[in-house]
């Protein structure tokens, strides 16, 4: 989409208006009841507010413990079946996608998707496991949820401190403790899709905020929003991974049976498309076999990518992926975003030898 679309869509992100507080304190009222909200000082005014939901900040009167209250829209479920019709309308019209595509696979993966992190429930349980697969780890903070105060429209968790990714006191950290939490953050999607067999799917930048250590000596990556927290099963993680290793190895006849095997290329043909596709996948893997440090904010690769894919968005071969690789690319998107935006310059190829070789 433009850019201009897309600066609007980002804001949306974490700083959309958020709903008067006057209804939030009747959605919170009917959720909690009297008692339990009378327990809780809540501040009006939202600390962040998405798409989907806003977040209030909560003290426990008896405690002092301080929560994160996050309230879902009123409606907000029939809107996403709403805007979803609006939307594929759109692209259908505007002639973004290929009408050989089927969208349906496109926009039942993006219903799944939406309905599940509206799925406070779900999400309470989710916010839990992913917390234990972290334990342990300094580098990261995910929020425990607070069950005594969780309802189907309401998520308690602990609130966590953090600064926003583009924000000044980011900016201004030293590269070596940026290079830092560059690594932590590559090397925490390398376990997602290896070790934990999950991947956080929704990485835009609402959903990350950074804990800056006074000390200088470890900052950390604060996890919120688990509600797009993904499975990947093991008849799609299997050819994906044999997919990156063989991209990374430049190995094309390898490269060639997974994108097969994936579904992104329907035989064994050498057509010019296959042959495109194959070279795209050993472009994209630049930042993770230079050799030294590797200038995430400096590089064009995105643009020499979209330049080399242009002419075939349209072709009759293109096929798509999976609906796990659907999710699981605007992972890989948004790591490259994450990376560029706090200017990293780093030497991966470490960290991908240690998980996938």
């Amino acid at each position: 989409l433009p850019k201009e679309i897309n600066d609007v869509f980002k804001k949306l992100q974490s700083q959309s208006p958020a709903l008067a507080w006057p209804e939030v304190e009747s959605i919170l009222l009917l959720e909690l009841g009297k008692e339990r909200l009378d327990s809780l000082q809540v501040f009006p005014e939202a600390v962040g507010a998405a798409s989907l939901g806003q977040v209030h900040l909560a003290i426990e009167k008896a405690t002092g413990r301080r929560i994160a209250l996050k309230v879902k829209y009123p409606g907000v479920e029939e809107a996403i079946e709403s805007d979803l019709k609006i939307l594929r309308k759109l692209l259908s019209t505007a002639g973004l996608i290929p009408r050989n595509l089927d969208l349906n696979i496109i926009f039942e993966e993006a219903k799944k998707m939406l309905h599940q992190e509206v799925d406070y429930e779900r999400e309470k349980e989710l916010l839990s496991e992913y917390g234990d697969l972290l334990e342990g780890d300094s580098r990261f903070v995910v929020p425990k949820p607070i069950p005594e105060y969780c309802t189907s429209e309401v998520l308690a968790m602990t609130f966590e401190d953090g600064v926003i990714i583009d924000s000044k006191e980011i900016e201004e950290l030293s590269q070596e403790r940026k290079n830092h939490l560059a690594l932590s953050f590559f090397e925490l999607f390398m376990r997602e899709i290896t070790v934990f067999g999950k991947v956080q799917t929704d990485p835009h930048f609402g959903n990350y905020q950074i804990r800056i250590d006074p000390k200088g000596q470890n900052d950390q990556w604060v996890l919120f929003d688990c509600g797009a927290l993904r499975d990947l099963e093991d008849e799609f993680l299997e050819p994906y991974l044999f997919m990156l290793r063989s991209a990374f190895k430049h190995d094309r006849t390898s490269t060639h049976r997974a994108l097969v095997e994936l579904g992104l290329l329907a035989t064994f043909e050498e057509t010019d498309y296959a042959k495109e596709l194959i070279s795209l996948c050993f472009l994209v893997t630049e930042p993770v076999l230079t050799e030294g440090e590797y200038d995430w904010a400096g590089t064009d690769l995105p643009e020499r990518a979209i330049v080399r894919a242009r002419p075939y968005l349209f072709d009759k071969n293109v096929r798509l992926p999976p609906p796990q690789m659907l999710s699981l690319d605007r992972k890989v998107g948004g790591v490259f975003t994450v990376m560029v935006k706090i200017k990293a310059k780093v030497h991966t190829k470490k960290k991908k030898k240690k998980y996938l070789f």
